[in-house]
């Protein structure tokens, strides 16, 4: 409770008068498409998602007096981003998905990608490197990166960078919203300790009723000795039609006493990684909503709750009642409330674990290997956030892979729907060719069934080693097919009034890693954007042969196992 007091108080130092802080796009209606600390694959959201109607291009201000501290030119994450520190507030503020920069922000980064020859850089910059004023225009809006549609990506940070805050719920930006959040459906899991680990019975899920912000539960939920409930549910806002928004706080109380309290102001980016706990891992993967556990499980640390009575655990003896009421709100507090009554059924008929006898226990001693026919997994004491069973199991199944050579039967690799804090060490047997070796990877079944690259590689001795957090079936295989690189522009063609030198490129299976153009033999810039598999130069300097004649082209592609493809053409200009 006193450090969330305190991350309170220092939030209101730090953000101070919600005033001081200009608007950071232009020309835009305010509406949002994505809210703070929503649940995205392995972390919180960290910022907010400002429409931009659909447009690249909208200008974007410094929302205080300050310097651009930072930028970054990546294919993923941001894609261009601008960091700006702002001195007297002791913030930082973070514009992503750019489509460019001011001109000389945007001149000085092409120079350092040529004398670095680098397509991707993080660049630090001093105070008087690029001073900004309050509303001056620093870049333009885009849609780079991990972006599936133009939009503004803004944050507002500490001035380390390293905590991030709900400048919502604060007041910084303020978007018009009065719908309150909807409650969609509730779910009751039963827990019992085995050998110090924390099992799960299977879910129960109770269909919700209601409408507005007054929800209920038809008849009384059956309950055992000990449990937690998870709720799903959304938020939508004002005029911003189907589009779907996190929550801001979940409050669980059992007969008027406040139980469970989780509300996100802000968080430090080493934390993000808990919203596997805040969550429900399993079910939350894949849903269109968010998945909140009413409990703080073990391994999730105080400073993510207000209040977590029991850990949020509800106890009822059998027979006895108790009356529930589940609070949610969001970040600009319209809240909806759900209330129902709950029952502790029979001991008999309370759930009682069964002990896997193959599987070994990690997390309460030093590492583990879990190990059966040619597969070992290695898990350290801190793999998990809190004690688990684990095992491995070798099947003789060998799955038809399209695109890859299969060279393992197919092994189950611990549980995927437990979410992991730390990378475990897979070694898996397989009867490897000369020549595939350098060609060598791990495939893991993803919730969709559909097997992807994973990393690995072959390590001599007919072993196969993987270091990851994705677990599940996996099997080894060997992707021998280079990338598809295809000019977006006829050999030969003139390409004087076009801006760009566009390419289509793809990957079977191991995925793009890295790639390189030159033009009339020197080397030019690149940019990716790996959701459209589109690579592209920008004409952004002088040509080595000059104007007005033929330009020789060669581009080289490794994908992530090695495998290489040349492109050789020539284009006018």
């Amino acid at each position: 409770m006193r450090r969330i007091r305190l991350l309170t108080i220092l939030f209101a130092i730090v953000v101070g008068s919600a005033m001081a802080y200009q608007y950071p796009i232009k020309d835009v209606k305010g509406l949002h498409s994505a809210s703070f600390a929503e649940m995205r694959p392995d972390h919180f959201h960290s910022g907010v998602d400002i429409k931009t109607e659909g447009k690249i291009g909208k200008p974007i201000v410094a929302a205080e007096d300050g310097y651009i501290s930072r930028v970054c030119h990546t294919p993923s994450g941001y894609g261009l981003a601008l960091y700006v520190t702002h001195p007297k507030r002791g913030t930082m503020t973070v514009y992503g998905h750019l489509s460019r920069f001011i001109d000389g922000v945007e001149s000085y980064v092409r120079d350092y990608r040529y004398q670095n020859r680098a397509n991707s850089v993080d660049i630090n910059f001093t105070p008087d490197k690029f001073p900004v004023k309050r509303g001056e225009i620093i870049g333009y809006s885009g849609n780079t990166g991990n972006s599936f549609g133009p939009h503004l990506h803004y944050e507002l940070r500490n001035a380390e960078g390293t905590h991030t805050y709900n400048i919502v719920r604060k007041g910084v930006l303020r978007p018009k919203d009065d719908i309150s959040p909807r409650l969609l459906r509730l779910h009751y899991i039963e827990v019992d300790t085995l050998d110090g680990v924390a099992v799960e019975a299977p879910v129960k899920s109770f269909n919700i009723l209601g409408k507005g912000n007054s929800y209920k539960i038809d008849g009384t939920v059956s309950v055992g000795r000990v449990g937690y409930f998870v709720l799903e549910c959304r938020d939508h806002q004002t005029g911003n039609g189907s589009s779907r928004f996190g929550i801001y706080r979940a409050k669980m109380s059992v007969d008027d006493r406040t139980i469970f309290d989780y509300r996100m102001d802000g968080f430090a980016f080493s934390d993000s990684r808990l919203c596997n706990l805040v969550s429900h891992y399993a079910m939350q993967q894949g849903a269109k909503c968010e998945v909140i556990r009413l409990a703080q499980v073990a391994g999730a640390p105080e400073r993510l709750y207000h209040k977590s009575a029991g850990r949020g655990a509800i106890r009822v003896a059998e027979g006895e009642q108790c009356k529930i009421e589940i609070v949610v709100e969001d970040d600009c507090g319209n809240s909806s409330v759900l209330r129902f009554t709950a029952k502790g059924k029979a001991d008999s008929q309370c759930f009682t674990p069964i002990r896997d006898c193959v599987a070994v226990v990690a997390g309460v001693g030093s590492r583990v290997v879990a190990t059966d026919r040619g597969v070992s997994a290695f898990v350290g004491k801190t793999a998990y956030y809190a004690p688990t069973f684990c095992r491995v199991q070798r099947t003789e199944n060998r799955p038809d892979i399209e695109g890859v050579v299969v060279l393992s039967d197919e092994c189950s690799v611990l549980d995927p729907t437990v979410p992991m804090q730390r990378h475990v060490t897979v070694a898996l047997d397989a009867k490897v060719p000369l020549e595939l070796m350098t060609k060598c990877c791990v495939a893991v079944k993803n919730r969709r069934g559909k097997y992807t690259h994973a990393g690995g590689y072959y390590a001599g001795g007919g072993k196969v080693y993987l270091r990851t957090r994705r677990v599940g079936d996996m099997v080894v295989v060997a992707d021998t097919i280079a990338p598809t690189v295809r000019p977006n522009w006829r050999e030969g063609a003139n390409l004087t009034r076009s801006n760009r030198l566009t390419f289509s490129v793809s990957d079977n299976f191991a995925g793009v890693d890295s790639y390189s153009l030159w033009i009339d033999n020197e080397w030019v810039t690149l940019n990716y954007n790996p959701l459209q598999g589109v690579v592209y130069h920008s004409f952004d300097r002088a040509l080595a042969a000059g104007r007005n004649t033929n330009h020789s082209v060669r581009m080289r592609v490794v994908d992530g196992v090695g495998n290489i493809t040349i492109f050789e053409g020539e284009f006018y200009r």
